[in-house]
């Protein structure tokens, strides 16, 4: 019986979402929050103006990070799901099919 999908390379594609993705969005945790620290220093160094874009850009790149790095959790958890589901139809239809 021919699949029409491949359980294995979507649960080889949720690895690496899981090995290589998540980890690169959870790396900039460390630096965005070193750059947090200096925007309270350049209130006193640079325009106002200059010093609020700048909290505002990191402000802007954190949340963004973390919710990048949300979203690919949840799509590992539903791919993670579909291979579940999907073995499960594949093994009705063959045992519906008789083989």
């Amino acid at each position: 019986m021919s699949r029409v999908f491949d359980a294995q390379f979507v649960g080889q594609l949720n690895t690496n979402i899981n090995d290589n993705v998540v980890p690169i969005l959870e790396s900039t945790n460390e630096p965005l929050g070193n750059l947090e620290s200096i925007d309270r220093a350049m209130y006193t160094v640079v325009t106002r103006t200059m010093a609020i874009a700048y909290t505002t850009a990191v402000a802007t790149v954190t949340e963004s990070m973390e919710g990048a790095g949300q979203c690919f959790r949840e799509l590992h958890d539903a791919l993670e799901g579909c291979v579940t589901d999907m073995e499960g139809a594949d093994e009705a239809c063959a045992k519906a099919f008789g083989n």
